[in-house]
């Protein structure tokens, strides 16, 4: 190995304890793919946080126009210590740079990028992650790297050089922020008619393939990156029929989080992302948690008792939202008996009242004595303040979300029937209240099938 080589490793190790985590190259020695001198050496840092809570895993990198990028700034240390904050494991990249000689600019980072998230899918259950939720996020240049990873990834970079090329490099959500080089009159500066033509196409080298995730896009209206790349691209995810949230935040410019003034967007952009993560279950710390669409438990617009059992007259519809409101002491119970299952709903208490949800009943007329329950109070907000609550059932394992966190279940002495032998893993569900001063109101109810575990 070249001495420039092994400097440019010890400087990475001895950078690695500084940021919390062992630097780890991303190639095996002299196997990296269109080798150039004068490129970094590219590694990637794995970021735990202090308290697991997701088998979810972020990979964030930053910009620099693929002349430079760095895993320390502001473009990826807010984010990383956001998600860790939050339970979620976070993997930081840097990739290769300057630009490489003869070849589109992306190229060498865009195999980095692709050799990381193999890398990442290899080690992920061995940390107890999730090999198939696995997200990336990247600013700018970085931005457009996330878009390439997301879009391409049944598109190889390089020609395989080890057992780790044999795993799939495809992510399963992304988050491009302000991404640049999106559009034919941006593809290397300033979109020169402001993105606002919209004849001019997307960057060719997006293949929006059949394995293009979800995304959240992010981007600043007062950005000379025009905001329309990130709009242009949610189109097309659009039309895809792909699940995607866009943020464009009025008179924000390029790298607006960078010393933003605090409780501005470009502050709580974050908050953003995270709840569109929470929505889309990405960190809802549960693998198969994606296996089936959704079906709605109730949609809306039949009466109640022609998709629920309920004493007449108890329930009544409310609202624009296809709300159910309890009347007072009551049950609602499906007519269908379910397993192996994810349920979602929102629901709000009334004052003094208690709420509850009851999984795996066999019997709705001899009540739910041998159900699993669980009391909806706890880790609740105020009462009259709407929850969500994402419950998930695979056998005799019961894992629940509330408002966005994961209940572990050391903190689960609530979660009645789980001790029980005789726990039933198959049931009719009901949502139910009592003592209620006023009314309690369920929404959004749907749910969908897992596989066995």
């Amino acid at each position: 190995m070249k001495m420039k080589t092994k400097m440019s490793l010890l400087c990475a190790l001895l950078c690695g304890a500084v940021f919390g985590g062992t630097e780890v190259p991303l190639w095996p020695e002299e196997r990296i793919p269109s080798r150039q001198e004068g490129q970094c050496v590219p590694f990637l840092v794995w970021h735990t946080p202090k308290t697991l809570k997701s088998t979810a895993i972020l990979i964030s990198v930053s910009g620099g126009s693929y002349k430079g990028n760095g895993i320390t700034g502001f473009e990826v240390a807010p984010i990383r210590d956001y998600f860790l904050e939050r339970g979620v494991t976070v993997v930081t990249m840097k990739y290769r740079v300057p630009r490489p000689k003869g070849m589109p600019k992306h190229v060498t980072a865009w195999q980095d990028a692709q050799r990381t998230v193999r890398l990442v899918r290899a080690e992920a259950e061995k940390r107890g992650l999730d090999p198939e939720n696995i997200g990336f996020t990247g600013c700018s240049a970085g931005g457009h790297l996330a878009l390439m990873v997301a879009t391409s990834s049944q598109t190889p970079a390089y020609e395989p050089v080890d057992e780790i090329d044999a795993l799939p490099c495809h992510v399963n959500w992304a988050v491009p922020v302000y991404p640049a080089y999106a559009l034919a009159d941006g593809l290397d500066q300033n979109n020169t008619k402001k993105g606002n033509d919209l004849s001019d196409a997307l960057a060719t080298e997006f293949a929006f393939d059949a394995k293009t995730p979800p995304m959240c896009l992010v981007h600043g209206d007062a950005d000379g990156w025009s905001p329309m790349n990130s709009v242009r691209v949610y189109h097309k995810l659009r039309t895809m029929g792909i699940p995607a949230e866009l943020h464009v935040m009025a008179l924000e410019p390029h790298c607006f989080m960078n010393e933003p003034t605090p409780g501005t967007p470009a502050d709580t952009w974050k908050d953003r992302v995270w709840e569109w993560a929470v929505k889309m279950d990405i960190v809802s710390g549960h693998p198969c948690s994606r296996v089936a669409p959704w079906e709605a438990l109730y949609d809306g617009k039949r009466g109640i008792g022609e998709q629920f059992e309920a004493v007449q007259g108890a329930w009544e519809k409310k609202g624009r939202r296809g709300e159910i409101a309890a009347k007072g002491d009551a049950m609602l119970w499906t007519k269908a008996e379910y397993e192996n299952f994810a349920l979602d709903f929102e629901y709000k208490i009334g004052q003094g009242a208690d709420a509850v949800v009851s999984l795996y009943c066999p019997d709705v007329v001899g009540g739910a004595a041998n159900s699993v329950a669980i009391p909806l109070n706890r880790n609740a907000r105020p009462a009259g303040e709407w929850n969500r609550m994402t419950v998930f059932a695979r056998g005799k394992s019961v894992q629940v979300v509330v408002n966005g966190e994961k209940i572990q279940p050391a903190d689960q002495p609530w979660l009645r029937g789980l001790s029980s032998g005789r726990q039933p893993t198959k049931g009719r569900m009901g949502f139910g209240c009592k003592n209620g001063k006023s009314h309690t109101y369920f929404r959004s109810m749907r749910i969908r099938r897992l596989q066995q575990p």
